[in-house]
């Protein structure tokens, strides 16, 4: 019983990852402790590859996209239609203005 119960546990583990658009539309994403600009490719790796933990993988829970003023849309739609491979409902996916561009957001 107290195995299946960690078990659960484990697997509701929270996995949440940043993504930025820029002005310019660059993106950006918050992994390996840092604010990194990174290539769509890249980013489509990284949602693959998830968190990891202990060297126990777990899926993307949750993306919060935060947007420059003036990013360009093309790149947003862009960033949706490769959250939507890799799986991620609108559901979890929240979009805000990125207020302190060009630092990592809070």
């Amino acid at each position: 019983m107290l195995i299946s119960i960690l078990a659960f546990a484990m697997m509701q583990q929270p996995c949440p990852l940043t993504i930025g658009i820029g002005k310019d539309g660059g993106i950006f994403f918050d992994r390996l402790h840092g604010w990194y600009k990174t290539s769509p490719k890249m980013l489509e790796s990284v949602l693959h590859a998830g968190c990891f933990t202990d060297g126990d993988p777990h899926p993307i829970t949750s993306v919060k996209i935060v947007l420059a003023s003036d990013a360009p849309k093309k790149r947003l739609d862009l960033v949706n239609s490769i959250l939507k491979q890799e799986g991620l409902t609108p559901d979890r996916v929240t979009v805000q203005p990125w207020v302190q561009y060009p630092r990592k957001p809070r």
